[in-house]
């Protein structure tokens, strides 16, 4: 029973290992990630994205599909998925070749994918991916071939004209109200009502209660989906601050035309509370000891006219 028992879970932690090293060795590469292009209608666009295999021992059989892409929560992440409406979608302009393709090991190839912008396209933005996944494999890995990897290029195609270009702060704020020393960290929550993708760039600017400024917090650009709300971060690096009140102020622009955005103003406190805590201490002991303080100070005093 006991022999049985350690062949039995000799086999489990054995399959346990092969299974990982088979699904490391499966995966699929590509580049770049991220397509940001214009055309006007009747245009047709080229161009290429690369395909690698970086498994040293299987071969991949790769079927390459297009589809729209739709925003998903605030932190920039997108899903696959139909079009809601015509108005974004762009997988059905696009067409891609080869289809389908082997990768060897190690192997990489160029793939040229093609966008047809209509004629009578309407201005605004496009989106869509250029997805590589694995139809089949060939070597080691073919016992885990129910597993396909799937990867895929974003597409973020613009067709100028007369477009609704519009980026309203959402929120902003701080992560608290109360700080006992920097960094201090803001949260900016940009809400895109347009009708083509948006890349905002600015400062939180931070001053005192005297009105000096402390610092600058840049926003780093990154796009905002039509009809998305995206969440973005920006930190003053200041190390130490005085006590007393503080205001930022959210300045910047967007879009082609570089609009500016409506700035926004909020405040929070600084109160450095073991620094008060330590000279509140002196304070109080130098209270109680004045009595003496004062005798040692006579007796300073009068030892220098003597």
């Amino acid at each position: 029973m006991r022999k049985k028992l350690v062949c039995f879970l000799f086999l489990v932690i054995g399959g346990l290992i092969l299974a990982k090293g088979v699904l490391a060795q499966l995966s699929i590469g590509i580049s770049p990630l991220t397509f940001e292009l214009t055309a006007n209608p009747g245009d047709v666009v080229e161009n290429y994205l690369k395909v690698y295999n970086p498994s040293s021992d299987t071969t991949i059989k790769i079927g390459m599909v297009l589809e729209d892409i739709a925003p998903t929560g605030e932190t920039g992440h997108v899903v696959v998925e139909p079009a809601e409406t015509e108005t974004y979608s762009l997988a059905k302009w696009i067409k891609v070749e080869p289809a389908e393709f082997d990768l060897n090991p190690k192997e990489e190839k160029f793939i040229k994918f093609t966008i047809e912008v209509p004629e009578n396209a309407e201005p605004g933005g496009r989106y869509g991916t250029v997805i590589a996944g694995a139809k089949g494999v060939m070597g080691p890995a073919a016992v885990g071939a129910a597993i396909a990897p799937r990867v895929g290029a974003l597409v973020l195609l613009t067709v100028p004209g007369v477009m609704k270009e519009e980026l309203v702060v959402k929120s902003f704020a701080t992560l608290r109200k109360y700080f006992e020393h920097g960094p201090i960290s803001f949260e900016i929550r940009f809400e895109n009502l347009g009708t083509v993708h948006v890349r905002p760039t600015g400062y939180v600017t931070v001053t005192n209660w005297l009105g000096q400024k402390v610092g600058d917090a840049e926003i780093s650009p990154r796009n905002v989906l039509p009809g998305a709300v995206r969440k973005f971060e920006a930190s003053l690096p200041e190390k130490w601050l005085f006590a007393g009140k503080y205001t930022a102020t959210l300045t910047g622009s967007y879009g082609l035309s570089n609009i500016p955005l409506t700035p926004t103003v909020i405040t929070f406190w600084a109160f450095p509370w073991k620094i008060g805590l330590g000279l509140l201490i002196v304070i109080i002991l130098f209270i109680l000891s004045r009595k003496r303080w004062l005798a040692a100070f006579r007796i300073l005093i009068k030892g220098e006219k003597h």
